[in-house]
């Protein structure tokens, strides 16, 4: 008896001081649209209390990538924070064509919500559908569901200049997700409260993105004029600019103080996504100065917000994660200069020529209903009405587009559901197809090629490593000093800080506890 009440002590004693060792405050630090090379790239230009700080102080995976296609900022964010792939949580893409109900829907699109805003500044509509979002098309569980699932106490919050990558992170049971509308201003959605809290009225009457978008955004050999642009363009402009981060930054460190993050008996979860980089970064491509100057200019949020971090709850306190949605891949005009092969592949001839094959195959009909993130959807039902197999039309479909230039490989949704892939581009680009809600025939891309044209600018979305492979760092509590070229993969994420909270992994998780983290 005596032994067993020891026993049960011990174990109580144990459980408490567990518990006592998790971190107060969750921080998980999206960097929109970061390959890993900019760290060594900029690294001369970074201050040492950024990126510096977090790589100097904290455990670094140079080895991180996402295996699955496709490489977008909605897939991207619900993957970190799900700790699985696009073919578990359900977000295919950025948005997707639904052949249920014959309509393209976005990843957090919800007509049953409401824009929830600082109604007073508007002008004209104040319910736009900027705040009709929600979560409610990411199928499984994130970090912060299963924390609150443990303890309802704790509170998770989620902000970006995007919508989705506020929404997707924050989870289902999210307290709260801010995002910018497009009239610059800081809105949320009804999914999460019927109106904006007190503290964040207030904070929008003092702080306005005018105050940000004031001069010149400079760098060594350029220069723009901040009021000519927002007069040409509103006040959204500012997303395109590296002070749409500060923007961002600055509403992380009023939420950490307003919402007492960290400061309860109980860890709460802040997930933060830096957007502008990929704005930047799509409008001028990964070697343009402007792209430059917004990293450096993101080091110094970082490291300002960090200081508020070690200020406010204590970096004892506070376990953080940096790591990015997708990377990009180099402007095509600019690798050709160089000889390397790149291109711009026309979807729009690459359609009309299908169709007009299919009908000479066939015969009449509209044998394609959609084309969208490099999937073509059949016409099932006009499949059906002609007695055709749906694998021979996939098939015929598959043959007659492999003959374009810039197309690598194509991929049928029969052989995806039909055969499991282990390795290769096959493997990855099955981690990335949802029978429900992807495409029949899947096309991939040679490497440098996009279908995006732009004179200087780029995009992103495929299997290679210049979009898969990114940055992951580890900083903070229990978090020891060090680096790492093992392969780690962005699903590991979420279990991994899931072990050092002491809960359930998410629901969908097909990730691993990154070890020399958790030991």
């Amino acid at each position: 008896m005596k032994k067993a009440v020891i026993t049960t002590l011990l174990l109580a004693l144990g459980f408490n001081s567990y518990s006592q060792d998790k971190p107060k405050l969750v921080v998980g630090i999206v960097v929109d649209q970061m390959r890993y090379d900019y760290i060594y790239r900029f690294w001369e230009d970074f201050s040492d209390d950024g990126f510096k700080k977090l790589i100097n102080e904290g455990y670094f995976f140079r080895n991180t990538n996402f295996g699955y296609m496709p490489t977008y900022t909605g897939p991207g964010h619900a993957s970190i924070f799900t700790g699985t792939t696009p073919a578990i949580h359900g977000i295919i893409g950025n948005s997707w064509y639904d052949k249920y109900t014959q309509t393209s829907v976005y990843c957090a699109g919800d007509g049953d919500m409401q824009t929830v805003c600082n109604c007073d500044n508007h002008k004209t509509d104040v319910l736009s559908n900027d705040g009709q979002m929600s979560p409610h098309r990411m199928l499984t569980t994130t970090i912060g569901d299963e924390l609150q699932l443990f303890n309802t106490e704790s509170k998770v919050i989620g902000i970006s200049l995007k919508d989705r990558g506020a929404i997707l992170p924050a989870g289902h049971m999210g307290d709260a997700a801010y995002w910018m509308d497009a009239n610059g201003e800081w809105i949320s959605s009804s999914y999460y409260m019927e109106s904006l809290p007190e503290w964040m009225l207030h904070y929008q009457k003092i702080n306005t993105v005018s105050d940000y978008l004031k001069g010149k955004w400079k760098g060594k050999n350029f220069s723009y004029d901040l009021d000519s642009l927002t007069a040409k363009h509103g006040p959204n402009i500012i997303k395109s600019t590296p002070f749409g981060n500060t923007v961002l930054k600055d509403l992380a460190k009023e939420i950490i103080i307003q919402e007492k993050l960290g400061q309860g008996t109980n860890t709460d979860f802040f997930s933060i996504s830096f957007s502008s980089s990929d704005y930047v970064g799509h409008q001028y491509g990964p070697h343009a100065e402007e792209l430059i100057d917004t990293y450096i200019r993101l080091d110094n949020d970082i490291a300002d917000l960090l200081k508020t971090l070690e200020k406010n709850i204590g970096v004892e306190n506070v376990l953080l994660f940096l790591t990015a949605d997708h990377g990009v891949v180099s402007v095509p005009n600019e690798l050709k200069k160089y000889k390397i092969p790149a291109g711009y592949f026309d979807v729009s001839e690459a359609l009309s020529a299908l169709k007009e094959y299919l009908t000479k195959q066939f015969g009449e009909g509209k044998w394609i209903q959609k084309y969208s993130n490099q999937q073509f959807y059949l016409n099932n039902s006009l499949i059906q009405e002609k007695n055709l197999r749906k694998e021979d039309v996939e098939i015929v479909c598959s043959n007659f587009l492999i003959s374009f230039e810039g197309i690598k490989n194509t991929f049928t949704s029969s052989q995806l559901h039909n055969n499991e892939y282990k390795y290769g581009i096959h493997a990855l680009v099955q981690k990335g197809f949802s029978q429900k809600r992807s495409g029949d025939i899947i096309i991939n891309l040679e490497s440098g090629w996009i279908e995006w044209k732009s004179p200087r600018g780029t995009t992103h979305g495929s299997c290679y490593s210049y979009d898969t492979h990114v940055p992951l760092i580890f900083w903070g509590k229990n978090i020891k000093q060090g680096v790492s070229d093992e392969a780690v993969f962005i699903r590991d994420i979420a279990p991994t800080v899931c072990t050092l909270l002491g809960i359930s992994f998410p629901n969908g998780c097909t990730g691993s506890p990154i070890q020399i983290i958790t030991e």
